[in-house]
């Protein structure tokens, strides 16, 4: 079972310890950014850090731009080697987000973001909240003085 888009997106804005939390959950609201299938999304700690380390090492020879590489890899570190982790890939073009989630998904460990090598990733724009708009209305300094 998969978590949707929206899901995701609200478990990385609330996840303070992520770095560009809302410039990653605005990639996961992108409406041309996909979840695509993940044949080996049940993973372990120890997995998943010994093949980000990998990627890390080899992302940086080749150029290639990421985000919250170095925390995931912190995240992961500190979590006891055998712990069950699912990751959820989300992609848009060259641009691909690995969200690792505890097996039940229901708690954020990391996340990060990755372009192709020579692709720069994009500056996502963040939501603002939205602030409810009150009618302008004049005030009377002189009501009831007469």
């Amino acid at each position: 079972m998969s978590v949707a888009k929206h899901q995701l997106s609200t478990l990385v804005s609330g996840a303070y310890r992520i770095p560009e939390r809302e410039r990653v959950a605005a990639f996961l609201r992108d409406p041309t950014t996909q979840l695509t299938s993940n044949p080996f999304a049940a993973t372990c700690a120890a997995t998943a850090r010994h093949l980000w380390t990998g990627r890390a090492y080899d992302w940086r020879v080749m150029g290639v731009e990421t985000v919250g590489v170095p925390e995931l890899l912190s995240a992961l570190a500190a979590l006891p080697a055998a712990e069950p982790l699912t990751e959820e890939i989300a992609r848009s073009g060259a641009i691909t987000a690995s969200v690792f989630l505890t097996a039940d998904r229901g708690r954020l460990v990391g996340v990060a973001i990755y372009s192709k090598t020579g692709v720069p990733l994009p500056s996502f724009v963040a939501r603002r909240p939205r602030r409810r708009l009150v009618a302008a209305t004049q005030l009377d300094l002189f009501s009831g003085h007469g």
